[in-house]
């Protein structure tokens, strides 16, 4: 494997310095990757404290022998697929060119290929990152940062500061990918489709869909789409059958073959018209294999967003992604993470919820309508009988989620020891906000 030495760039050097001048005076400051985040304090902060940008960390380099990639911090998926395309290659990134790469896969990186590869964080060859103490340092899943590494994967921001990342290569010079719609009226079949993919049609690991319902209050009705995707020149794949006519019939549809550079071309100039507006998320996590549990998320989701949503919201909406086994065994190689997946219950649907409203809507407001919707949502699975998967994934949360919670015991202790080894100062935690933060 091809290792670049990038310990002596000048850009590390004085990232290490700004950070020591930071901690000398106890200011406070925050650091921004590629970005795409729309929630305050993701990756920014206020006149109180400094923001840092690594928008000029743009480098892009394949090694030699093209199994690996160095990236800079200030790009997003677009600038590496539009690299990579004319190698036939790509990698496991995010679904959306738009999406930056640093907050992405040290929260875990869920990716079109994640059942076939896991997460982007378990196809990270190495990581440059600048430390507490203004050391650079290279970190892998085998050197003396071993433990650092493991952190990354998943632990979030309060470990270091990235400055490179070098991600393994993958062939795919094209995918079948491409959105479908299917109108109002298909409630059921919809739900049928969701539940059908993700206990059938996910078992061949080249399939990934990001299936959809979203309420629009100035139409007053739920409209149902999905993002379909196969590793491979099926146009018709078996797996996806639930999506393309025997549950479902699309009313429109793109799907086809393309590069991943070709796809983000085609979606994130709609994704440009949300710029001015806000979004906040939350996640749930459910067994997939139970029907029932599919159709309470959606039904009850549906039902309090026609009562109760805030005055200014433009779209609510529901994704059921499945997380397969698969996914949860490609992602225990390069040395595991602290997430830690449990297989016994997988499939999983990582229900991910988010509201798009105008700038003036509050976030409280935004965060009383999770509450109640999501308070009533595991009323009524408890009422039927139905348990919940524990695992919250930090990418999709709220901010009133206890994510570390749901980790493994022994990972979080174990977070917390690497914390105190790399940052007894707590940097990263108390000076620098951003992400969910370790205890």
């Amino acid at each position: 494997m091809f290792v670049p030495n990038r310990t002596d760039r000048e850009d590390d050097v004085q990232l290490g310095d700004a950070v020591q001048i930071l901690k000398g005076v106890n200011s406070p400051f925050a650091i921004r990757g590629g970005g795409h985040m729309p929630i305050a304090n993701a990756a920014n902060i206020n006149s109180s404290g400094v923001l840092i940008s690594s928008f000029g960390l743009t480098q892009l380099s394949l090694s030699d022998d093209r199994s690996t990639v160095n990236v800079g911090p200030g790009n997003r998926w677009s600038n590496i697929y539009d690299y990579l395309e004319p190698s036939g290659l790509t990698v496991v990134g995010g679904r959306l060119g738009h999406v930056g790469v640093p907050g992405y896969i040290i929260g875990g990186g869920v990716s079109y290929f994640s059942n076939e590869y896991g997460w982007a964080s378990a196809n990270v060859a190495s990581v440059t990152v600048v430390l507490a103490d203004g050391t650079v340092a290279q970190v892998t899943p085998e050197n003396e940062y071993s433990d650092l590494f493991w952190a990354l994967r998943g632990g979030s921001s309060s470990f270091a500061l990235v400055t490179n990342f070098e991600l393994k290569t993958i062939k795919a010079p094209k995918v079948m990918v491409g959105m479908a719609s299917y109108g109002s009226d298909v409630a059921e079949k919809f739900i049928d489709a969701v539940h059908t993919f993700t206990v059938d049609g996910s078992k061949d690991p080249k399939a990934a869909t990001i299936p959809m319902a979203e309420y629009i209050p100035a139409l007053g009705t739920a409209s149902y789409s999905a993002i379909l995707f196969y590793n491979g020149d099926n146009e018709k794949p078996a797996a996806l059958g639930s999506f393309l006519g025997s549950d479902l019939n699309p009313t429109t549809s793109t799907f086809s073959s393309r590069s991943m550079s070709d796809w983000s071309k085609e979606l994130d100039p709609a994704l440009s018209l949300l710029k001015g507006s806000k979004q906040r998320f939350y996640v749930l996590n459910i067994h997939a294999s139970n029907k029932q549990a599919i159709s309470i998320v959606h039904d009850t989701f549906m039902e309090v967003a026609r009562e109760d949503l805030p005055v200014g919201v433009l779209v609510a909406a529901l994704a059921f992604p499945a997380v397969t086994e698969k996914f949860i065994t490609a992602s225990t190689g390069n040395g595991g993470d602290p997430q830690s997946l449990d297989v016994n219950g997988a499939p999983y649907i990582w229900v991910e919820q988010s509201i798009t409203s105008i700038a003036t809507v509050s976030d409280n407001d935004v965060d009383a309508f999770y509450g109640k919707v999501n308070g009533q949502i595991v009323k009524n699975l408890q009422a039927a009988g139905i348990e919940m998967a524990k695992f919250i994934y930090l990418n999709d949360a709220n901010p009133s989620q206890d994510v570390f919670s749901t980790f493994p015991p022994e990972n979080l202790e174990r977070l917390k020891s690497i914390r105190s080894k790399y940052d007894p100062d707590r940097i990263f935690t108390d000076l620098m906000p951003g992400g969910f933060k370790v205890a």
